[in-house]
Formats: C-alpha cells, sequence, structure tokens
C-alpha cells in the first residue's frame, strides 16, 4: 500500500499481514490510517494497493482545513444578482464575484441545460434530451485562477460537488473572444458554448461570474469551499487582468 502526491513523490507506504485470499469479491485486507497532519497545501492525491503485482489506485483530494487570510479579500463583492448597487460598483472600478444560486439561472441563458457530473447517454437526439445534456469540464490545470483547487484537464471526483450544485451558462449572446476558466463540454448535437466559470471587463471593474453556487451550504461542502478561496484569492493578483468587455445589461440576463 502506497500513498502519492501529484508529482509521484511517494508519500507514504505499508504493508498488510500476509493471508490466503479466497475466490470472490469484498474481502477484507486490513485498515488503511494515513495521517494528514503532514499536508499544508491543497493536493491531489493517489493510494495504491498491490496484490501480487496488481494494482489499483485511487485518487483522493486534501484541503488545509484552516486557510491563509487573502490580503484585499475584503475588497471583492459577492453577490448571486447583480442589482444597481453592484453594477455601478463594478463600473467605478470594483471588484465582483458573482456566483449564481443553484436553479436561478435563466433558461435562455441556459436554465434548461441539465448538467450532470456524468457523462451523457449517447446523445440528445437520440434519448429525446435525456438528462444530462452535457460531457464534463473542460480547465486549463496552470490557469492561476485554479492555482489552489487542483485539477486535471478533465472532470475528476473533486469537481462533483460543483457539478451538482451549479448551471452551464450559455454564452452564445457574449462576446465570442471570452476563453472560460471552466468549459462546460455540450453534446455534439447543440453544440453550445458553455461555462462554469468566465472572466469579464465591465467598465473600469473586473467581475468573475461563476455558474457554480458558491454560497449554499458552504459549511458542509470542502471542495465549494476550497474552489472559492482559489478564485479570491486570484481575484486579488494581478493576474486577474480581463481583457474582453461585457455590459451589465448582458450580465443581467443570467
Amino acid at each position: 500500500m502506497e500513498s502519492y502526491g501529484q508529482t509521484g513523490k511517494l508519500i507514504q507506504s505499508g504493508k498488510f499481514a500476509q493471508t490466503d485470499i479466497p475466490l470472490g469479491n469484498g474481502f477484507k485486507l486490513g485498515d488503511v490510517s494515513f495521517p494528514l497532519s503532514s499536508i499544508t497545501t491543497p493536493e491531489m492525491l493517489k493510494l495504491e494497493v498491490t496484490v501480487n503485482g496488481l494494482s489499483n489506485g485511487w485518487d483522493f483530494w486534501v484541503y488545509p482545513a484552516v486557510k491563509e487570510v487573502i490580503s484585499g479579500e475584503g475588497n471583492i463583492r459577492v453577490v448571486q444578482k447583480l442589482d444597481a448597487q453592484t453594477a455601478q460598483f463594478l463600473k467605478n472600478g470594483g471588484t465582483v464575484l458573482l456566483n449564481l444560486k443553484k436553479g436561478s439561472l435563466s433558461k435562455e441563458m441556459g436554465g434548461d441545460i441539465k448538467i450532470g457530473f456524468s457523462s451523457i447517454f449517447w446523445n440528445t437526439a437520440w434519448t429525446k434530451g435525456q438528462a444530462p445534456h452535457t460531457l464534463g469540464v473542460l480547465v486549463n490545470p496552470a490557469h492561476p485562477a485554479l492555482s489552489d483547487f487542483p485539477t486535471e484537464y478533465h472532470s475528476n471526483y473533486q469537481w462533483w460537488d460543483a457539478m451538482s450544485h451549479s448551471g452551464a451558462i450559455n454564452l452564445a449572446s457574449f462576446p465570442a473572444e471570452i476563453e472560460p476558466i471552466v468549459r462546460v463540454i455540450d453534446d455534439w448535437v447543440t453544440n453550445r458554448p458553455l461555462a462554469l466559470v468566465l472572466e469579464a471587463k465591465v467598465g473600469k471593474g473586473k467581475i468573475l461570474i461563476s455558474g457554480i453556487d458558491l454560497t449554499t451550504d458552504l459549511d458542509k461542502r470542502p471542495e465549494a469551499q476550497q474552489l472559492l478561496f482559489s478564485l479570491k484569492k486570484y481575484m486579488v493578483g494581478s493576474s486577474f487582468d480581463p481583457k474582453v468587455e461585457v455590459t451589465t445589461e448582458q450580465i443581467k440576463k443570467l
């Protein structure tokens, strides 16, 4: 039994007592106890078990229970709806994180798209619109917005919570130059430009829009807590500098 970090470095290993394993499934070999106190930064780890040269592995993610204080976090206005006051704050040069409550996304902007952690079965034409309608997420693991939320370029289980509390934003009415930080892959039959996380310039201000609800029941959702932390840390830094401009009217359509 071995545990590895993202770089492939062996963190801990151990052996079960030798025993006869009968034919069949579900036989207990022993218990695995792995203290996490040595993990002080967000990590994707892998537990690998080998028996007679045959291995199986399980990915898991560890996030610090106590997070560092983000300098300048108080300058970010976190909202679930862009009201007149927040829109003015944004135009005047403010920084806004708009995270949409699950179920609040308008039909026009993707509210009728059933996003799922699992992929669609065949395609929407053959299944007459059976949910889910999407094929996972596509992200850039090196994007600074995700520097504290370890990820691969594709869906894995740290995205299960986000995709279970989200709506896929249809960017058809937004400028084509916008490249989402987290893209949702649509079914090839409809092939819509969909996003979970994107950024834009509004007047003198900057906005990060999340189709993921990062407010509801946050105390029970460690993945959402970590994603929110990573996004906020990005937003207070110099690398948060969106170039593509959108209007408050476009945002309000959400």
